[in-house]
């Protein structure tokens, strides 16, 4: 049994960041790693006791990491436990990642309870068949009973009425005692009528009942019959097996076999691998940062070296309960990827960030308008300065970083602005052309406040399509 279940459509990618924007940010990447080479050239001593880089300025993204996402076709044909009468048990299964193609036997079902029911229904059946077979004999029985009877006040009507023109000649109350029999046979044959009439009711009410007996046991076997056929599921349509979870002693698990499924339960996914999404969840203090149509990056756990593209298609407008972890409420999130890709396989696991907000904003598409890329790569008036947060720190209640001067890591001064997980706008105290360390310089190697010589900053946030 199957049953086709298309997912809604994806949402439109969002293309406002442009091929000038990609090329922006290579540049800005390979300046800073001219100048962090440079650096060991220029202040070589300085560099071996003090790790430095320039400030970054380009721009800035501000994004949400979703774990624990898993991947599945965005239209797929689901095979579903049939809706019979009675406990189902899994006794075989096509095995999972296995091609299958239509008319193959994908799930099999114990028919051992659905066979024995079958038995019993068609001897019900026999024996409605013959209640009805009985009914209709006795009612005929009492019909021509009825009837014969019917024929014999006929007859004795007769006769008290013959004897009452014999009678004519006769005293009075002779006359009266015959005209009186005839009555009583007039009113007997009257009666017969009347039971002859109230019997076939009765005798059609009977037989109806009879009737609609048998017709239920023969819809009941005809039901069973058909129940019993069921339990071997059938592909129709070719594709991919991906075993459904169910919920098994407090848990969510595939199916396998010796599993009892109730009826209409999904089971099996045949995907179509064409067009792929994720299926993750956003903490409750988070579900307000998404929006349907936002961009994210998707990095699969079986593909390390490869980056996906897409976009937020669905956020759930009831949150559940975390699984397996209490008071953790949670509300599911679709996303579709862009690309194509024979690589994605359904039930791979997926990490996506989340594009919440670019600084600067993009400038909004003009349909028909032509972009001048060119401007964008070579014009970066207006993007922020940005450090990493292992830069910054706190003394006597300033906000610091150490500038390098001359070869020399001096305090100043900063106003922060916003933040990403490793990365912080600088509004104030600083210009595009500075140096700063990655640790306290007043600290020892190794204390806390910094980052150890040799260590790489890590990149910013995520790149973006």
């Amino acid at each position: 049994m199957t049953q086709s279940t298309p997912s809604s459509p994806p949402a439109e990618p969002v293309t406002r960041y442009g091929k000038g924007r990609y090329l922006v940010l290579g540049a800005l990447v390979l300046v800073a790693g001219a100048l962090y080479l440079g650096s060991h050239f220029l202040y070589p001593e300085e560099a071996k006791a003090l790790t430095s880089m320039p400030i970054i300025q380009g721009e800035f993204l501000i994004s949400l990491k979703l774990k624990g996402g898993e991947l599945e076709a965005i239209k797929s044909e689901q095979i579903i436990s049939p809706q019979v009468r009675g406990q189902l048990k899994i006794t075989k299964l096509w095995p999972e990642g296995e091609k299958v193609e239509v008319g193959n036997l994908v799930v099999q079902f114990d028919p051992t309870e659905f066979g024995k029911r079958v038995t019993e229904t068609e001897q019900a059946l026999e024996g409605s068949k013959a209640s009805l077979e009985t009914t209709k004999a006795n009612q005929g029985v009492e019909i021509s009973r009825q009837e014969s009877d019917i024929e014999n006040q006929k007859a004795q009507l007769r006769l008290s009425q013959l004897q009452v023109e014999k009678m004519k000649f006769e005293a009075s109350i002779q006359k009266e005692t015959s005209k009186l029999e005839a009555r009583k046979a007039e009113l007997s044959l009257e009666q017969a009528y009347k039971r002859f009439e109230a019997q076939k009711v009765v005798n059609a009410a009977e037989l109806r009942k009879t009737e609609l007996e048998v017709a239920q046991k023969e819809r009941e076997l005809e039901q069973a019959k058909k129940d019993l056929a069921n339990l071997d599921v059938h592909a129709e349509k070719p594709g991919i097996v991906v075993y459904e979870k169910v919920w098994k002693a407090g848990r969510m698990e595939k199916i396998r076999v010796g599993d009892e499924p109730w009826g209409g339960q999904k089971l099996i996914t045949l995907p179509d691998l064409s067009r792929m999404q994720v299926k993750t969840f956003v903490n409750e203090v988070d579900v307000d940062k998404l929006k349907v149509g936002q961009r994210t990056v998707i990095n699969l756990d079986a593909l390390p070296e490869f980056t996906f593209h897409g976009s937020i298609t669905n956020i759930a407008t009831l949150g559940h309960e975390k699984e397996g972890e209490k008071n953790v409420k949670v509300f599911d999130v679709t996303l579709a990827i862009d690309e194509e890709d024979a690589r994605l396989k359904p039930g791979m696991t997926a990490a996506c960030d989340v594009i919440i907000e670019t600084i600067p904003p993009p400038a909004p598409e003009i349909p028909g308008a032509v972009k001048n890329e060119t401007a964008l790569e070579t014009s970066p008036a207006g993007l922020p300065l940005y450090i990493p947060l292992d830069a910054v720190f706190e003394k006597d209640g300033k906000t610091l970083v150490y500038r390098l001067e001359k070869g020399k890591a001096q305090p100043r001064e900063v106003k922060l602005g916003k933040k990403n997980e490793n990365y912080v706008i600088v509004e104030e105290g600083l210009s595009a052309e500075d140096r700063i360390t990655l640790r306290d310089p007043t600290l020892a190697t190794g204390q806390p406040g910094g980052q150890e010589a040799g260590q790489q900053p890590q990149e910013q946030g995520v790149k973006i399509k």
